[in-house]
Order: C-alpha cells, then sequence, then structure tokens
C-alpha cells in the first residue's frame, strides 16, 4: 500500500473517532430529559448506518423500514444524525409547523465550495433567504403566472406540431419543451435546440452535483476543515474538480443575466423575470443574478420529470385517458385547444393532475431540512440539533392510511369533495416556509401540457412489427429526482381534424 494512502487512512480513523466521543459529549449535556433517539437500524461503532443508507432509490428503503420502526426513524452517519420522516402527520408536525425545521443542512462540498448556497432552494434560513423569496413571490404568484400563459400555450403548441412531425422523437421533445418554458419565463430567450448554451450550461452544472448529494458521499462534508486543503496536495484531486465544478455553477446564472442585461441596453430584450427585475431599481444585481438563477435550475428537471410520467400514465392506462378526452371533447369548444381560463371546466382533468403527483412524486424526499437551534422533542424522543430531516413524500403517497390501492393510477379517488383522500399537493412540493417557491409555475405548465396533448394525441403502448401490444414497464430514475427513463410508446393524431388544429395553431404563430 502506498505510504500516502496509510496516512490518509490512520488520520481519516483518527478523526472519524474523535467526532463520534465529541458529539456523544455534547447530545448528552442537550439531551437533559434523557429521551432515546427515534428508533432505527443498529449503527456499527464509529461509521453508525453509513452502510445502511443506500446510494440508489433510498426512499424505498426508508419506506419499508417504517414496517419495522415506524413514522419516524434515526439514523447515525459519520456522527451525523439524519431523522425520516414516513408519515403526513410527522412530516407536517414537524417540518411543516416548527420554525426550527426551516433550515437546510450545510453541505461543505455542494454549498460552500461549490456555491450551491446562493440559489433559493439551497441557502440558508436567514436574511438572505428571506430577501430572495420576497424578490421572487410577487412573479410567481398564481395571478401572476395565470395573466402570462401566452408564451406557454404558444411553445405547448409548438411540442404538438413536433410531436406530429416526430412522435418517435417524444422524449427528446419533451425536455426541449421544458427548457424551452423555463427560459422563456426567466430570461426571455428563445430556445432553438437542445444544444443552446443555456440548456447545456445548466445541465453541466447539475450534473456535477449527481454523486455529490448524498450522505458521506465526500470526505470534506465529514470533516469540514478539509476544505483548507490546496488543490496542490497529494490526494486532493477533488478540490481541483471543484474549481471547474464552480466556473460551471456561476457560469450557468451569470451568463444569462449579462445577456439580458445587453439586451435591455440594446432595447432588444424580450418581457422575462430577470429584465423586469433589472429595470426595478430596488434590487441588487447581485440578488437578481441569484434569484433568476434559482428559477432556472430548479424549474427544469422536476418539470420534465411530471411530463414523462404523465406519457407514462397515459400508455398504460387508456382508459383514464379517454374519460379525460371525452371531458375536453365535451367542455371545449370544436376546432380550439383549452385555455387557462377552461381550468375550472375541467375537474377530471383536475383529479387527472392530483393523481399524476401522487402517483409518482418527481422528488421522492423533497429537499432536506435542518433542525437549526437547539435539540428537538417529538412523540417522546429526542432529535439532536443539526440534525438533517427528510420528509418521505413517497412513503406518504403511498400510505394506505392515506390512499386505498395506492398503488393505482385511480384520478377518482379525488372526484367526490366529501370523500377525497389527501390532496397530494399538501405536500409533494415540501413543507412549511420551505414550500417550493415555482410551484404554481409548474402547475400551468403541466395543466397546458397534459390538456393539449389529451385535446389533440392518443398516446398508447408500444407495439411489434405485427401490431401486437408489447409490455410497458421501463425502470426509473433512482438519484434525487423518480421519474421513468425513456421508453418506447405511441403516439398519434387523434383525429384529422386533431392535425388541421395543430398545423392551425403553427400558421397563428
Amino acid at each position: 500500500m502506498d505510504i500516502s494512502v496509510k496516512v490518509w487512512s490512520a488520520l481519516v480513523g483518527l478523526l472519524l473517532l474523535l467526532r463520534y466521543h465529541h458529539r456523544r459529549r455534547a447530545e448528552r449535556t442537550s439531551n437533559p430529559r434523557g429521551l432515546p433517539y427515534p428508533p432505527g437500524p443498529q449503527p456499527e461503532l464509529i461509521i453508525g448506518n453509513a452502510r445502511h443508507i443506500p446510494s440508489r432509490s433510498s426512499w424505498l428503503q426508508y419506506t419499508e423500514w417504517k414496517k419495522s420502526y415506524g413514522d419516524i426513524v434515526h439514523l447515525e452517519a459519520m456522527g451525523d444524525h439524519i431523522i425520516i420522516l414516513n408519515s403526513y402527520r410527522t412530516a407536517h408536525d414537524l417540518v411543516g409547523l416548527r420554525a426550527a425545521y426551516a433550515d437546510r443542512p450545510v453541505s461543505q462540498m455542494i454549498s460552500i465550495l461549490m456555491g450551491w448556497d446562493r440559489v433559493v432552494s439551497s441557502a440558508p434560513h436567514g436574511e438572505k433567504w428571506k430577501r430572495y423569496r420576497k424578490i421572487l413571490h410577487p412573479y410567481l404568484h398564481r395571478e401572476t403566472i395565470s395573466r402570462n400563459t401566452e408564451n406557454m400555450m404558444k411553445d405547448t403548441h409548438r411540442l404538438l406540431s413536433s410531436l406530429m412531425d416526430s412522435p418517435d422523437q417524444w422524449d427528446r421533445l419533451l425536455r426541449l419543451h421544458t427548457g424551452r418554458l423555463i427560459i422563456m419565463y426567466t430570461y426571455g430567450h428563445k430556445v432553438e435546440s437542445a444544444q443552446d448554451e443555456y440548456i447545456t450550461v445548466a445541465e453541466e452544472a447539475i450534473n456535477s452535483t449527481s454523486t455529490l448529494v448524498f450522505p458521506g458521499a465526500v470526505l470534506v462534508d465529514i470533516f469540514p476543515m478539509m476544505r483548507f486543503i490546496p488543490s496542490w496536495f497529494p490526494g486532493a484531486t477533488w478540490k481541483r474538480n471543484v474549481k471547474k465544478w464552480r466556473k460551471m455553477v456561476d457560469g450557468m446564472v451569470e451568463r444569462p443575466f449579462q445577456r439580458v442585461k445587453a439586451e435591455l441596453a440594446a432595447g432588444t430584450a424580450l418581457p422575462s423575470v430577470t429584465s423586469a427585475m433589472i429595470q426595478d431599481d430596488g434590487y441588487d444585481p447581485e440578488d437578481i443574478t441569484w434569484c433568476a438563477g434559482s428559477l432556472f435550475a430548479a424549474g427544469a428537471d422536476t418539470t420534465y420529470g411530471s411530463f414523462i410520467t404523465f406519457i407514462l400514465v397515459m400508455a398504460k392506462n387508456l382508459d383514464v385517458q379517454k374519460k379525460a378526452q371525452a371531458e375536453l371533447d365535451r367542455m371545449i369548444k370544436p376546432g380550439t385547444l383549452p385555455t387557462w381560463e377552461d381550468r375550472d371546466r375541467l375537474p377530471y382533468v383536475e383529479c387527472l393532475m392530483k393523481e399524476l403527483l401522487r402517483w409518482c412524486p418527481v422528488a421522492p424526499l423533497a429537499l432536506p431540512h435542518a433542525l437549526s437551534g437547539k435539540g428537538d422533542f417529538y412523540d417522546g424522543y429526542y432529535i439532536p440539533r443539526d440534525s438533517v430531516i427528510l420528509a418521505n413524500v413517497w412513503a406518504i403517497s403511498q400510505d394506505r392510511a392515506n390512499y386505498e390501492d395506492p398503488a393505482r393510477f385511480y384520478p377518482e379517488r379525488f372526484e367526490n369533495p366529501e370523500t377525497a383522500e389527501l390532496d397530494p399537493r399538501s405536500y409533494v412540493f415540501g413543507f412549511g416556509r420551505r414550500t417550493c417557491a415555482g410551484q404554481n409555475f409548474a402547475d400551468a405548465s403541466l395543466f397546458l401540457l397534459i390538456t393539449y396533448i389529451l385535446s389533440t394525441f392518443d398516446i398508447g403502448p408500444p407495439r411489434d412489427e405485427d401490431g401486437r401490444e408489447l409490455a410497458l414497464d421501463p425502470p426509473f430514475t433512482s438519484g434525487v429526482l423518480c421519474h421513468p427513463e425513456p421508453f418506447k410508446c405511441t403516439i398519434r393524431p387523434r383525429s384529422e381534424a386533431a392535425v388541421s388544429l395543430i398545423k392551425a395553431g403553427v400558421d397563428a404563430h
């Protein structure tokens, strides 16, 4: 074994041991009532439950643990405490109602070194976060979104035309459509292809974090002092990579902002959230840069996840598809497509949207919270200060206490107001002060996508060369987000009238 590896191994072992004993001593003084931690798997000496935490689809294991340990589960990994909330009651009581749970965990790698703590969704709970939320609020309010759906409708109609021309490319077209919507709203920039600079720079920045978000993924999160190691130090390749990754994050938000500034100066800027904030002299340029970048970074992947899940459930549930199409045919004037104003006249489509959010939550663990201040007590258990708090949205969505036959895709569960089951919008967008600021934008774009596609296309399972129906059971992503991997299906215009409607819309725009 190389001598540097031996030294590093010995140093890491010593630091782990010291950290473990320091944490134990501190917690004995902060838990005077001597209450136990919530139940969980038996930890190993020093490393705790580090080896028990799955690196992929962890929400499935956490949900399985509910059977053994209950609604609230405790893990300890390398001295850090993790609390998993497996029911709506526990998630609502803690992260929903208690202000002490509104913070985010501090990741030395992602937050500090890579700079993601400047994005609203990851920022610490403090004055800057409050200021950013206040700046963004008027641009993401439901009424503001509803008044600005014209561009969404134009781009969604453009998607219909592309689907008609290239139905086998539906997944690529959906991803492009998602980026086009959020970039147009945020920066007033028209995206023409998947190679657009705005899209590629965002993908590079977001992908750089994909393997770094799990507890214990990088040593610097366990030993914060390691962030001061110089990049030339032996074995510090990660530190050299960090500089590259931080440049990607900075470029993702700064380049679009500078372009909008230049377009405003030249008089060519299209309406957007960024141009409106720049024209308001009350906002600091850095605040505008990161508020806009927050919309950009958070919007694309989660919205795409809902879009691709919609295609899957329609291809697998033809009865649901036909019922929604019948409502659209009955309530929307022939030769036209739905508008935002038609939404209240489409109650079954509304139920379909709710069931889509419930059946496969795109963010099955939401974003982690952190307990700030001091330790807390709940249900007879002690929750240590700085614990990472995970609201298991997946467990809530599959809980038989909330939903009858939860594995079934069944929009009718929401039809009768008197017997309707738990509205998934009360938890899939997060809890409390950290509820997703962009949920109204996501909601509007999903409504238009569903109604436009179902008005004009039939979606079905794939078929072989002889026309026989093939099984449709694609794998799902297993990282931070959960949605189907790309799969084959059939997408065809419903009729010649639908073809004419799509063409007429393209000509009009």
